[in-house]
């Protein structure tokens, strides 16, 4: 199990050679809020049992993942070379909703996502800012624009109708808040993964945005989460790692609900 906790070296096992793209917080001008999506928590008390009982029938997100593509792990997203991640962790969510529904697997353009956001420029920004633009536009797929293509001739008519199909119908988020304020707490985030809801995590430690799919114990009584990064299949085990400690706390979270067929 590849785990960041608090005794990694960030430059050494995590950062090298990737690019990033989540813009922390300015408190000054960026306070932080009170508000919280409320909804019904599983107690902390059923974790483990419930943690023991997704291993023991593969039915986690990672395992959804792992038989998503022709029977295959659906392959992990590549960000690289623009400061996207925070438009590949919503991508990600879709993606892993697509594949719990037993849809068929569409590998989706988080490049469009991004580009049309920020006006084609390579700039960093929050997860719940690309949730929010895919529920009203949708996340086109690759044979519409094509993965980490920055041509603006990508942008047309028949690219946003196959976005279309592509939306998030539902989520949770506080929309009462600026997208860089809409968090969430561990409790809430531990309860969508039990219930198996793809979550959005922007992390400042990280200066990263990616995509939460699993609950993990780490040792007992100690929780930390499984991640699905924009950083290709090479990186930790097969794309993914589990954040702990610390660094599992995220500074924004939000989570789409339903995808459309």
């Amino acid at each position: 199990m590849f785990i960041i906790d608090d005794n990694t070296p960030i430059e050494q096992e995590i950062s090298s050679g990737h690019a990033f793209g989540c813009v922390p917080r300015d408190f000054s001008v960026q306070p932080r809020t009170v508000k919280a999506v409320q909804f019904p928590l599983i107690p902390r008390s059923e974790w483990s049992e419930r943690i023991r009982d997704m291993e023991a029938t593969k039915s986690r997100l990672s395992d959804i993942r792992n038989t998503g593509d022709n029977g295959g792990p659906i392959r992990s997203y590549d960000q690289n070379g623009q400061g996207y991640c925070w438009a590949y962790s919503t991508t990600a969510a879709v993606t892993l909703l697509r594949a719990k529904a037993n849809m068929p697997h569409v590998r989706l353009s988080a490049h469009a996502v991004a580009c049309k956001i920020k006006n084609f420029r390579d700039e960093g920004a929050w997860g719940a800012l690309s949730m929010e633009f895919i529920s009203k536009n949708g996340v086109p797929s690759e044979a519409a624009w094509p993965a980490k293509s920055m041509s603006r001739s990508n942008d047309n008519a028949a690219t946003w109708a196959d976005a279309a199909k592509h939306k998030i119908t539902e989520g949770w988020a506080d929309l009462e808040v600026e997208a860089w304020d809409r968090n969430m707490t561990f409790d809430q985030i531990g309860t969508l993964l039990l219930s198996r809801i793809p979550v959005v995590l922007d992390f400042a430690w990280w200066g990263h945005s990616v995509c939460g799919m699993d609950l993990v114990e780490t040792s007992p009584g100690q929780f930390g989460v499984r991640i699905w990064n924009s950083w290709t299949d090479s990186w930790g085990d097969n794309g993914t790692g589990v954040l702990a400690g610390s660094k599992a706390i995220p500074m924004g979270a939000s989570a789409p609900l339903v995808t459309n067929a």
